[in-house]
C-alpha cells in the first residue's frame, strides 16, 4: 500500500493510518473473496444475458480473444516458472528478477527518481483505483450508459479480486520481508497481502487499460494513438515503480500486467457486445453530462 516512513522525503499519497485499516479491512475479508468473485462473476453474466446477449458480436472479437488467450498462457507458463516447475522458481526467472532488483539498487540515487517512484506507485494505489472507477461510473450514469457503467464496475471489481485469490493461492513472499527497502529511508513497508501477483500493476493496467479504450470511443481517430500511449506510459510507470520500491519481484509485475491484459481485453469484448460503447451507437455530438 504505502510507506510508514518517507521515501527520500517523499510522503505517499494515502496515509500511513488509512493505508494499514485498508490492509487490515482486506485481510478480514480474505474468507470471502472468492465468495465475492463468484458473485460478480454471475452478476456480470446477468448483465451481459439482460443487455448484451442479442446483439451481434463486434468485428474486433475474434482478435481480442486471441490476444487474451495468447496472454493467458505467457501468464499460465510464468506461473507455472515460478511455482509449478521441477526445479521452481526457474533458474532464467530468478536471473531476471535479481538482474532487476540489481538495477534498482543502481538507479535509486538519480535525481528525482525516488520522488518519481512513490507517485507513480500511488497512481496503483487500490483506493486511488477505486476512485477512478467511481468517477467514471458516475459519469456514465449521467450519460444514461446503466449498462457500460455496472459492466465497468463488475469488470473492476471481478479483476481486484482474482488477483486477491491469486496472492493468497501462490503465497509468494515480498522481496523485503525482513529486508530494508531499497530506496534511502523507505523501511517497513505497509504491504496488503502475498508478492504475486503485483495487484498495483494489475489493477493500474485494469482501470486504465479499459478507461484508455473508453476514450478512445469517444475522441477523434487521430486522438487514439496518443490516448493508448500515455495509457502504457502509466502502467509502465506503475509498475516499474514497485520494482523499484523494492516491494515486488519484476516477475510479480509481469504477472500482474499479463493477468490485467488478459481479463481486460475479455472486458473490453463483453462490454462492447453490450453496445453500449460500439462506435455505431455513440451520437456524433460530444458526450452530454447532463
Amino acid at each position: 500500500m504505502a510507506t510508514s516512513a518517507v521515501t527520500a522525503g517523499v510522503a505517499p499519497a494515502v496515509p500511513e493510518e488509512l493505508a494499514r485499516e485498508v490492509v487490515r479491512a482486506q485481510l478480514a475479508f480474505d474468507p470471502l473473496v472468492p465468495w465475492l468473485l463468484a458473485l460478480l462473476l454471475v452478476l456480470m453474466g446477468a448483465v451481459f444475458w439482460r443487455w448484451g446477449v442479442a446483439r451481434p458480436w463486434p468485428p474486433a472479437t475474434q482478435a481480442r480473444v486471441r490476444a487474451a488467450v495468447a496472454l493467458g498462457l505467457l501468464w499460465a507458463a510464468l506461473a507455472w516458472g515460478l511455482f509449478g516447475a521441477p526445479a521452481a522458481p526457474l533458474p532464467v526467472l530468478q536471473t531476471l528478477d535479481a538482474a532487476a532488483a540489481a538495477w534498482a539498487r543502481d538507479v535509486q540515487a538519480l535525481p528525482a527518481l525516488p520522488w518519481l517512484a512513490v507517485r507513480l506507485s500511488d497512481l496503483g494505489e487500490l483506493l486511488v483505483l477505486a476512485g477512478v472507477t467511481g468517477v467514471v461510473a458516475a459519469g456514465l450514469l449521467l450519460a444514461r450508459r446503466p449498462a457500460l457503467a455496472l459492466g465497468w464496475v463488475l469488470a473492476i471489481g471481478i479483476n481486484s479480486l482474482a488477483v486477491r485469490v491469486l496472492k493468497n493461492l501462490f503465497a509468494r513472499a515480498r522481496p523485503l520481508a525482513g529486508e530494508p527497502s531499497r530506496m534511502d529511508g523507505a523501511g517497513d513497508w505497509i504491504t496488503s497481502g502475498f508478492s504475486f501477483p503485483s495487484g498495483h500493476a494489475a489493477g493500474s493496467a485494469m482501470v486504465y487499460g479499459v478507461l484508455a479504450w473508453l476514450l478512445c470511443q469517444r475522441v477523434p481517430p487521430a486522438w487514439r494513438w496518443p490516448v493508448g500511449l500515455a495509457c502504457a506510459l502509466l502502467v509502465g510507470g506503475v509498475a516499474i515503480s514497485r520494482v523499484l520500491l523494492g516491494v515486488h519481484f519484476l516477475s510479480d509485475v509481469v504477472g500482474g500486467l499479463l493477468w490485467a491484459g488478459a481479463l481486460g481485453l475479455l472486458a473490453v469484448t463483453v462490454l462492447d457486445r453490450l453496445g453500449a460503447t460500439a462506435v455505431n451507437s455513440i451520437p456524433d455530438r460530444p458526450l452530454s453530462l447532463r
